[in-house]
């Protein structure tokens, strides 16, 4: 998805409170975007989203109470490009619902397969605790490969070593009323 990464400032930026090290984040809200093909990603979003919210359910947890509207809609979306030792500090998205990272590029040590670069792993807090909690679920990086979580979960991912970058969508939705629908 070449059309994104016009979207990423070159020098770089540091945000307050932003995850990623080593690399950069877009500042335009992507599901907003008049470009088609970005458009196109956002609406193949959509059936992943409804089979989540369909394989979770209803209840009473702080996940699936939410799960009643009929509409998802984005609450914000963005691309991450990382470069050589870039990776995200454990985090959580407190402006989602359910949360994402879509890969669109990976570099070649990423597809290989056979190492722990550029994990995506939860459970992790990014704070110190006493003791130490590590993360308890990995999940390996595939080039077009959509994660969704739950939006409270401690997330990160563990550095790469390759001069090739690493190139993510990811979105926060949130059922009822707000934004594009998803």
């Amino acid at each position: 998805m070449a059309c994104t990464i016009g979207l990423h400032n070159p020098h770089g930026h540091r945000v307050l409170y932003q995850s990623l090290r080593r690399g950069t984040e877009t500042t335009q809200d992507l599901s907003r975007s008049q470009d088609p093909v970005i458009q196109a990603l956002f609406h193949a979003f959509a059936a992943p989203i409804a089979r989540y919210r369909e394989r979770i359910g209803q209840g009473e947890d702080a996940l699936r109470r939410r799960n009643r509207a009929a509409a998802t809609h984005f609450n914000g979306s963005w691309s991450v490009r990382l470069h050589c030792d870039g990776y995200h500090t454990s985090h959580v998205h407190p402006r989602g619902w359910i949360s994402s990272a879509c890969y669109i590029e990976l570099p070649d040590c990423m597809k290989a397969g056979h190492t722990g670069e550029g994990i995506l792993s939860f459970g992790a807090p990014g704070m110190l605790t006493t003791p130490s909690l590590p993360a308890e679920l990995s999940v390996r990086p595939e080039v077009g490969l959509l994660v969704l979580f739950p939006s409270y979960f401690w997330h990160g991912t563990l550095p790469f070593h390759s001069e090739q970058p690493r190139l993510t969508v990811a979105f926060d939705a949130v059922p009822g009323t707000g934004a594009a629908a998803a």
